[in-house]
């Protein structure tokens, strides 16, 4: 054995207590920032890019970014809202900057205009659309939950869509929608859940991934019933899914009004494993993600007191008895997509699977 050698074997001990104190600070520190983002994560700015934006005819032209490259539909919104708003379509260029169609356009998007650019399409009220509504307040026992009301077209009061959008998010995000759910006669309700952006907060602001936020909805319901509504859906996005089903318990049953089935996009249906790919999806190894992910639970637990098996709507689906509309895409880097297709196996859904 040469004097090197000897060197290595006789710092081995060391290397590997620095190592694996290594690896034990990340499950941590990477535990401990997941906890805080699963409990408390609110935005007051709905997700997307500010850009410059140019004008080629009919078509709009953005830096090469992902929010610009991507495959949805973007809304393009000026700075200052009052001046428009543009839907638009497919990337009919890439390189060396990005063309895409415009759809639909109120007022006109110049060149040179600063705009905030997205999938969400919307970030302010319903008046983007040109749409009519009401700003009202859900009563609850936490306080008022603010909301917007767009009545039916037809003036009927019959059924009533109750849109629940999903962690940290805003009402706002649903308004992707709203032209369509217009189209089928129901009316709609745009509710802010508690401990989100404008909302009421709740003890320390903790979010409870559905469970306590699905008393929000009963309360939407209340206010749909005493407003001289009939029968309601519920449409959830992500965590928003998961707070509709959680209202199906059958601790919140008789509904207010009769809920005659739940639209459901990207829902968030089992947590833990939700965790562990996000760690995962944050750049760690799977072999730090999956202890990360347990540790991220225990934390979440002790700090708020949640049952991660209350919201576990896969071990529930069984005894959902109302019909399932389900929207999800392989392509989600948020919720596995995997988990979709076991709530369609399980349950009583008809499903999508988009691109």
């Amino acid at each position: 054995m040469n004097i090197r050698q000897h060197f290595r074997l006789q710092n081995l001990p060391r290397t590997l207590a620095v190592a694996f104190a290594a690896y034990l600070a990340a499950i941590f520190l990477g535990a401990l920032v997941g906890a805080e983002v699963l409990l408390r994560s609110k935005s007051r700015w709905i997700k997307g890019t500010f850009m410059v934006v140019g004008r080629r005819g009919e078509n709009v032209v953005l830096p090469p970014l992902p929010e610009s490259l991507s495959r949805d539909v973007l809304g393009v919104v000026p700075l200052n809202p009052v001046r428009g708003h543009a839907l638009v379509g497919p990337v009919e260029r890439r390189s060396p900057y990005v063309e895409r169609p415009v759809l639909e356009e109120r007022g006109v998007i110049q060149s040179g205009w600063i705009a905030w650019v997205s999938s969400f399409v919307y970030n302010g009220t319903p008046a983007q659309l040109d749409v009519e509504y009401e700003n009202v307040v859900v009563h609850t026992d936490i306080g008022d939950l603010p909301a917007w009301h767009i009545p039916a077209e037809s003036g009927e009061r019959d059924l009533i869509v109750i849109q629940i959008h999903g962690h940290g998010g805003q009402r706002s995000q649903s308004l992707r929608v709203l032209k369509s759910l217009q189209r089928t006669g129901a009316a709609q309700l745009y509710v802010t859940f508690r401990n989100a952006f404008d909302a009421p907060r709740v003890g320390k602001g903790y979010l409870s991934l559905g469970d306590v936020e699905a008393e929000d909805v009963l309360s939407a319901l209340e206010w749909a019933r005493d407003n001289g509504y009939r029968q309601a859906v519920l449409m959830g996005y992500s965590m928003g899914g998961n707070i509709a089903l959680s209202a199906l318990r059958p601790g919140f049953t008789p509904h207010p009004i009769p809920v005659r089935g739940v639209v459901l996009d990207s829902p968030a249906l089992e947590w833990r494993d939700i965790l562990r790919r996000q760690a995962r999806r944050g750049g760690l190894p799977q072999v730090v993600a999956k202890p990360v992910g347990r540790m991220i639970e225990k934390i979440v637990t002790r700090r708020s007191g949640q049952n991660f098996s209350s919201v576990d709507q896969l071990a529930a689906a069984p005894r959902f008895d109302v019909p399932i509309l389900l929207f999800h895409s392989p392509s989600d880097k948020t919720v596995p997509f995997w988990q979709a297709k076991a709530l369609a196996g399980a349950a009583r859904t008809w499903w999508n699977c988009m691109p």
